[in-house]
């Protein structure tokens, strides 16, 4: 996937999860700690794709979303989906659907 297709949905995916928490651009700033006088315009340029954070700040804004940073990233809808839905799951319950999904990859589903 073009750096430019993984930067749209890294976008997306940042929009929806803070509308999703129905906060704004502001307060979502405010909580990753970013400096009052760049609070909305710094979340409004990584939601158009403007500007990128850098890992740390992605972190942060994921952590404060409530999604893993893995979900942002993802190159894919669907693989960000799996991603989210893992993420409610236990330690050992992931694992365990790790195991599954690796074995289905290799053609050899239970």
């Amino acid at each position: 996937m073009s750096p430019a297709n993984l930067r749209s949905m890294f976008t997306k995916r940042l929009k929806e999860a803070r509308l999703s928490m129905g906060i704004s651009q502001r307060e979502l700033g405010r909580r990753i700690g970013l400096s009052e006088d760049v609070v909305s315009s710094r979340v409004t340029r990584y939601e158009l794709g403007t500007s990128e954070p850098d890992f740390a700040t992605a972190s942060k804004l994921a952590k404060e979303l409530g999604v893993p940073l893995a979900y942002l990233l993802a190159d894919s809808d669907a693989l960000a989906d799996v991603i989210l839905a893992a993420s409610g799951l236990s330690p050992t319950t992931q694992r365990r659907l790790a195991a599954e999904m690796r074995a289905m990859a290799r053609g050899q589903t239970k």
